[in-house]
Parts: structure tokens; sequence; C-alpha cells
């Protein structure tokens, strides 16, 4: 459980209806990019997805990407689920 990571801060996750399927987004967030390495390992941009959820899925991006937050904004909590923006 991703919970129990030090340094997990929390995850996104966004779904949209897409032509083959239902496209899925997951943003984890997490202290600093040094809780990243210890959880995923030295190569911080391999993709690390449990098997129970790869086997659920079609297809899955092998690497992932890092950002950092420079700004936020927020007037309210995000979107409840069924939500359109």
């Amino acid at each position: 459980m991703l919970r129990a990571v030090d340094g997990y801060a929390g995850a996104t996750l966004l779904q949209r209806r897409a032509s083959a399927g239902v496209e899925i987004v997951v943003i984890t967030w997490w202290r600093s990019l040094e809780a990243v390495r210890a959880f995923a390992g030295a190569d911080v941009d391999a993709a690390v997805v449990a098997d129970e959820a790869a086997s659920l899925l079609t297809r899955f991006d092998r690497r992932a990407r890092h950002y950092t937050v420079e700004m936020q904004d927020a007037i309210a909590a995000p979107g409840r689920r069924g939500e359109r923006a």
C-alpha cells in the first residue's frame, strides 16, 4: 500500500472516455525525488505498476515523468466524481 511508503503524499486519478475505451492518468504526489527513488529504485523514470493493476489495463506507459509544482491555485476541493471540466 502506497500510504505506508515514507515520502508518499497522496494520489489523483483522472479518467476520460476515449474512442478505444477509458483513458486513465494517475498522478502520485511525493515529498521529494529522493522519496520517489527510495520507492522506485535508481531508475526513477521506470514506471512502478502493481501486477494486479497491470493485469486490468490494456496498455500503460513504461516510463514515468516527474514534475515540480511551481504554483497551485485551488478555490475549492477538486471536482467530485462524475463532474465534467
